[in-house]
Parts: structure tokens; C-alpha cells; sequence
């Protein structure tokens, strides 16, 4: 794991990330739960490797901190400590924490939502050990399995309360996603594609398909919530059987031509090149000479993809 990619999707005042942290905290003690399966089998398995178990003490002695995050190790001082936080973040939907710095939020009003998960990592992810650590292919392989079991909580109906609740008596702040606020910001996104200023003045159900008059919005969990669905009219596909559709709401990064199979490109912080985009298929080689486009896509719009093309894809 990559400091680089975690710090995407969090406010860049590290203070925020550390008090988020201790809200955390807070409601982990005020509400102890047993670790879930995944987690305590990656306690397990840290306690069963000596040299994992090495690295879990290393990473979160002082010595090893490097002065600029010397602020994180106030906060999470223990392996431990880690355990019982990310178990507390596996009943959490991401929220939306609002910046006290009104001027970055303006710059990135969706740059909170990577807040549960990230910014334990970003605060663990400290020191060499700690890099260790994280890139031990067995700890990955247990992330992945802790991450399935997050999702299966993220398309719960538990996990809808983000939606509706707010807590405006803390720092930073938390709206709930569908407070006329960030709805606001949502819909403001949502209009970047069009040159109408008037367009701005329609509600949220005028964009997307929900239910105004349910208290969810018709939402059945945090995932139906993200993966929310434009209406009708509001993004006609462009026909024609020249024309390539953009197949996401993103914006354009870059485009490189006449591409190399080992070209490096970069995704949050990791490199890639043709050759991973395709898996490694042999296929890969028929793309030598091509055109890679790269887009950004903002954690505010729409998260559906779509097909740029009308066919079948089929594979000789």
C-alpha cells in the first residue's frame, strides 16, 4: 500500500483526520463489539508470525516516526489499537465530514469520503515497518477478505444512516449526505457538464431517481445511495456509429498515443502499464500502438459505467 493512494479522498488538514480518529475512539469504547471474522483472523495471524508480530510493535514506536507525522502517533499509539478501531469502522458508512478551511472545500467538497478505512492507514502507515507490514502479501489477502465483509455492511439498510443524520456538534463536522447542503454540492457536480446555469436551480430528484417523500429518498442502503441512477433526461447517450460515448461522468486526465506495452501510467498513486489493464492477457500485444485515455472522476458524481461502444465483446 502507498501512502500516496490512501491520501486520496481525505482532507489534506491532517488535524481533521486525527480528531476523526478520535471520535472513533470514542464510539469504540463507548460501544465494544467482538472482532469480526476477518479481522480476528488477521490478529491471528500476527500473533502466529514472528515476524509480522515484529513489525505490528515497530510500527507505532516513536523512534520509527519521521517528524512530519509525529501528530498521528498521538492518536493511534498501537497495534492493538488499530484492531479495535477498523472493527468499529465495519458497522460505519462512509460520512461526509465537512472542512472547517471553507476555501478547500469549495477546491474539493468530495474529498472526505475515503475517511474510515484510509485514514486508519494513513495514520498506521508511518514508518518503513509499517510499509513492511502493509505490503506482506498475506496481511493483503486478509484485507481483501476484511474489505468484502465492510461491503456486505455497505449495502445494508443499517448503513443508511450517513444519509439522514447529521452531528454538527463536533469538529470537523458531519453532514448527512442527503442534507439540502450537500445535495446541493452533488447536483452542482452534476451540472459541470452543461454550460445552464439554470439547471443548478432544480432539486436532487429532478437528477436522480429516488423517492423525495421517503426519509431515505427510496435509498436501500449506502451502496444504493452511491450508485445512485441518473434520470431519464438527464444524460442522453450520443448515437451514431462514429461516436464513442464517454463511459462514466468523469473528467479528462490525459491522453497518450502510439502507447508501448511497458508504458507506465499512474492510478492513486500506483503505476500500471497496458500489460495490467489487460491482466496480463497476450491480448495486450494487439494494443501495442494505441491510445490510452485516462479521466478523473470525482466522488461526488455518478458511479455507473457504461459501455462507449454498441457491440459484443468477444474474445478470439
Amino acid at each position: 500500500m502507498h501512502r500516496e493512494s490512501l491520501d486520496s479522498g481525505l482532507p489534506q488538514n491532517q488535524h481533521q483526520i486525527n480528531t476523526w480518529i478520535q471520535h472513533l475512539k470514542q464510539r469504540a469504547d463507548n460501544n465494544p463489539t467482538p472482532l469480526v471474522p476477518p479481522i480476528k483472523a488477521l490478529l491471528e495471524l500476527v500473533k502466529q508470525d514472528k515476524q509480522l508480530l515484529l513489525l505490528s510493535k515497530q510500527m507505532f514506536c516513536p523512534p520509527q516516526q519521521t517528524q512530519q507525522l509525529q501528530l498521528s502517533t498521538l492518536v493511534l499509539q498501537s497495534f492493538d489499537e488499530f484492531i479495535v478501531l477498523l472493527n468499529a469502522v465495519m458497522t460505519q458508512a462512509p460520512a461526509y465530514i465537512r472542512s472547517n478551511n471553507l476555501t478547500a472545500e469549495a477546491f474539493n467538497p468530495s474529498g472526505f469520503i475515503g475517511l474510515p478505512i484510509n485514514a486508519l492507514l494513513t495514520a498506521a502507515i508511518t514508518s518503513t515497518a509499517s510499509r513492511h507490514f502493509f505490503s506482506n502479501q498475506l496481511v493483503c489477502q486478509q484485507f481483501k477478505k476484511i474489505l468484502a465483509y465492510w461491503s456486505v455492511y455497505l449495502t445494508s439498510e443499517a448503513s443508511r444512516d450517513v444519509l439522514v443524520q447529521d452531528c454538527l456538534n463536533q469538529e470537523p463536522q458531519i453532514l448527512a449526505w442527503l442534507n439540502p447542503i450537500v445535495q446541493e454540492q452533488i447536483i452542482d457536480i452534476a451540472c459541470q457538464a452543461s454550460f445552464d446555469p439554470a439547471l443548478k436551480a432544480f432539486p436532487f430528484e429532478h437528477y436522480f431517481e429516488c423517492d423525495p417523500n421517503d426519509e431515505f429518498y427510496g435509498f436501500k442502503s449506502w451502496d444504493d445511495f452511491f450508485t445512485r441512477k441518473f434520470t431519464s433526461s438527464i444524460r442522453p447517450i450520443a448515437a451514431g456509429e462514429d461516436i464513442i460515448a464517454n463511459p462514466c461522468e468523469s473528467a479528462p486526465l490525459q491522453v497518450v498515443e502510439n502507447v508501448e506495452l511497458n508504458a507506465r501510467f499512474w492510478l492513486k498513486g500506483h503505476p500500471y502499464s497496458l500489460q495490467n489493464m489487460m491482466n496480463f492477457d497476450p491480448l495486450a500485444e494487439q494494443f501495442v500502438g494505441g491510445t490510452v485515455y485516462q479521466a478523473y472522476l470525482n466522488a461526488l458524481s455518478y458511479h455507473r459505467w457504461h459501455s462507449p461502444v454498441s457491440g459484443t465483446i468477444k474474445k478470439n
